[in-house]
């Protein structure tokens, strides 16, 4: 094997540095451009998921509003669910080229995309109340009751005692 130039190494170390990075300027647009977006089969729901997965947007029109607010509630779950699922693949494809198929970083990344949901899963979700108090209009959200704070701790009084003073006579100021 015969090392190469001085010439040649140089050219080759900058051909990987403009390799790397176009490949990382790439990698940001891809990852800018990961989010997803669900949109119910009658148009009436959208939800948008930054490449995180963090809602971005949610849009709801007036024909949503038909029904309960529990069946409203499900739907807008299983879209951002199915959202949050595709920006995940999507920044997983981003940073495919990256480290190639077989890297460490990407099996990770991988590992962390949730299955397709073929039917809403059991378990924790949001589900809206109507609750009314005689007298009160439904349309105004009642006002919070809050319990008085705790009266705070009373100070211990200090007593003097021998113990508290030091051992010498010597003021701390030297005056």
């Amino acid at each position: 094997m015969t090392l190469p130039t001085p010439e040649e190494w140089l050219k080759n170390f900058n051909a990987k540095i403009a390799d790397v990075k176009a490949k990382t300027e790439q990698f940001q647009q891809d990852l800018e451009r990961s989010g997803a977006t669900e949109t119910s089969p009658d148009g009436s729901l959208s939800v948008t998921v930054a490449p995180n997965g963090s809602l971005s947007d949610l849009r709801i029109d007036e024909s949503a509003w038909r029904g309960n607010g529990a069946e409203l509630a499900k739907k807008i779950m299983a879209l951002a669910r199915k959202a949050q699922r595709a920006a995940a693949v999507n920044v997983a494809e981003a940073f495919a080229p990256l480290g190639g198929p077989d890297h460490e970083a990407l099996r990770m990344l991988t590992g962390y995309i949730p299955e397709e949901e073929d039917e809403e899963p059991d378990g924790p979700s949001y589900s809206f109340a109507e609750e009314t108090t005689p007298g009160r209009d439904p349309l105004t959200p009642p006002r919070p009751q809050f319990d008085p704070p705790p009266e705070p701790p009373r100070r211990p009084t200090r007593h003097r005692s021998d113990d508290d003073e030091d051992f010498t006579d010597d003021d701390l100021f030297g005056r």
